[in-house]
C-alpha cells in the first residue's frame, strides 16, 4: 500500500521519519515532510506491522508527528491514503481536494494511485 521509496530517497529524508522498534525490528513508522515556504506538511508512511496493530501505536506515531509539526510552527497536515480514510477521519482529518495541497505536491500527485486527500488543522 505504501509508495515505494529508493534507499537514496530514504537516506536523504531520514530526519523526517520516526519509528517504533521492538527487539531490533521496526514495527511502526511515520514521516513528516515539510513543504518549505508554507505552513503545511505531509504526514506520510504511517504504517504498523500487522502483528502489532490494535495497541495504539499508529495513534502514538500520528500524535508525535502532530507535536513535531506544531513545534515547527506548522498549522496544517495532509495525508494521501488509498485504504485508511476512516482511520484518519477518526483522528480529526477531513476530506479535501488536490487544490488543498501545496503546489509541489499537486504537481507530483500520482493519479494512478487514486489517493484520497485529507487535511487536519493543528490549531
Amino acid at each position: 500500500m505504501l509508495v515505494a521509496r529508493s534507499r537514496e530517497r530514504l537516506e536523504y529524508e531520514i530526519d523526517d521519519y520516526m519509528v517504533i522498534e521492538r527487539d531490533g525490528m521496526v514495527i511502526g513508522c511515520a514521516a513528516l515532510h515539510v513543504f518549505s515556504d508554507t505552513s503545511i506538511a505531509e504526514l506520510a508512511c504511517v504504517a504498523v506491522h500487522d502483528s502489532y496493530r490494535g495497541g495504539e501505536r499508529g495513534e502514538r506515531l500520528v500524535e508525535a508527528m502532530e507535536r513535531r509539526a506544531r513545534q515547527r510552527g506548522l498549522t496544517e497536515l495532509f495525508v494521501l491514503t488509498t485504504h485508511t480514510v476512516h482511520w484518519f477521519v477518526e483522528r480529526g482529518f477531513r476530506s479535501a481536494s488536490l487544490e488543498d495541497l501545496p503546489p509541489l505536491k499537486r504537481e507530483t500527485y500520482n493519479h494512478a494511485r487514486k489517493s484520497k486527500v485529507l487535511v487536519k488543522q493543528l490549531a
